[in-house]
């Protein structure tokens, strides 16, 4: 369907890529390229839902996904997802593949508007929904506030808004910046230099299948996941966070968005997502307990009750069969 190099994708014995999977590499304006994965329905004796692009939060990659977007395409949807720059089998920002670094957030914004006005939006069918989990959702929020008209619908799971210990954690980010290089791993961000964290110390899920399943992908690739994040992306994200918060900054998205949080995350800040959602007419918010930060990560009795709320928000929507 496009005439875009192929991209490498990992399975497991027990856990393989959808059926009709495409993984391709998108180059973007600067020449870095994006890998990028699509699926088209083309099951006859379905409905054409329309789209779905899924994209996930900060160290993560497509594969880590296969689960959810079969369940997607279970549904009837086209599903797209690719992986950020600088992290999964993207291209990195610098020398070091482990490091997580850009300059400034502005770059994963041009990247989504650019694979959507390439790719997506005048190839698949609508409506378009978008899922945003954490640093994904952070984007996908930020993408909205300029590209009001695009997506129909947007599902912000546990979105990076702002992180627990702001008031300590602002400053340092700004001292470390000061005093030692944006390329050096931020201090107390506890790098793990490519061991594995055990399932009993994770703050992620609190379902071990899955946490185990994705340890057995990066086995497989150990580049497909970064080991800590720099100085230099620390203070990107602060800047970013700020411009967020700014007054009249979120009150005119009028997007319909539906944020999905975890009030005993440990990742980002439960009352930063309770804050945003206030600021946004359009927007409504459901409030997990009992899980941890990655909801499409966790035990069945959660998964099940985020596409009861999935199908809920969606299901109003004009399909283009």
């Amino acid at each position: 369907m496009f005439n875009y190099e192929n991209a490498p994708y990992i399975e497991l014995k027990d856990y393989k890529a959808p059926d009709g999977i495409n993984s391709i590499y998108i180059p973007m304006k600067d020449g870095k390229k994006i890998r990028t994965m699509y699926w088209r329905n083309v099951d006859t004796k379905k409905t054409n839902k329309g789209t779905v692009l899924l994209q996930q939060g900060h160290n993560e990659f497509i594969e880590k996904y296969f689960e959810t977007i079969q369940d997607l395409i279970d549904k009837g949807f086209n599903v797209i997802s690719f992986d950020w720059r600088g992290q999964g089998l993207s291209d990195r920002m610098i020398d070091n593949k482990h490091k997580q670094f850009i300059e400034d957030f502005s770059i994963h914004n041009d990247d989504l508007k650019f694979i959507l006005d390439e790719l997506v939006i005048n190839n698949f069918p609508r409506p378009l929904i978008g899922i945003g989990h954490s640093m994904g959702g952070c984007i996908l929020l930020s993408y909205l506030k300029e590209n009001d008209e695009v997506f129909e619908k947007v599902i912000l799971s546990a979105p990076m808004l702002g992180f627990r210990n702001e008031r300590l954690l602002m400053p340092f980010i700004s001292l470390v910046n000061i005093i030692f290089s944006k390329y050096s791993y931020l201090i107390g961000s506890s790098p793990n230099m490519g061991k594995e964290t055990p399932f009993e110390g994770n703050d992620l899920t609190t379902d071990k299948h899955r946490y185990l399943r994705t340890q057995r992908l990066v086995r497989k690739n150990r580049d497909i996941r970064l080991w800590g994040v720099t100085n230099g992306w620390a203070k990107a994200v602060k800047r970013h966070l700020i411009l967020m918060k700014k007054n009249n900054w979120a009150e005119n998205i009028k997007t319909s968005i539906l944020f999905i949080n975890s009030l005993n995350d440990r990742v980002v800040s439960p009352e930063n997502i309770i804050s945003m959602s206030k600021r946004i007419k359009g927007s409504k918010i459901i409030n997990f307990t009992s899980c941890e930060h990655e909801i499409l990560m966790e035990k069945d009795i959660h998964r099940k009750q985020f596409w009861k709320h999935f199908d809920e928000f969606t299901n109003k929507l004009t399909f283009n069969n």
